[in-house]
């Protein structure tokens, strides 16, 4: 492998962990601190990079990416409350 690939792979997977770490963070705070975080989501949405032509493409489909994930595992845990009320 060479310098160059070696280095889009660090790259991709350091990305990759910071995603993640995002996802986990957004949830803890939605679940500990009870904010919600559609609002936050709804401004990531509409981030653009006009000055910078050649990330706003993959970058808003990242962001897009991440705010889809965040929203289906609020989804998720909403469901498995709800599932869990009716129960009681």
């Amino acid at each position: 492998m060479d310098n160059v690939t070696a280095r889009i792979q660090k790259l991709e997977a350091q990305v990759n962990a910071m995603a993640q770490a995002w996802l986990y963070l957004a949830a803890n705070i939605e679940m500990q601190a009870g904010i919600d975080m559609e609002g936050m989501e709804a401004a990531l949405r509409k981030k653009h990079w006009p000055d910078h032509p050649g990330i706003d493409g993959e970058a808003r489909s990242t962001l897009n990416w991440l705010c889809n994930e965040a929203a289906s595992a609020r989804a998720v845990r909403q469901a498995r409350e709800y599932g869990d009320s009716t129960t009681h």
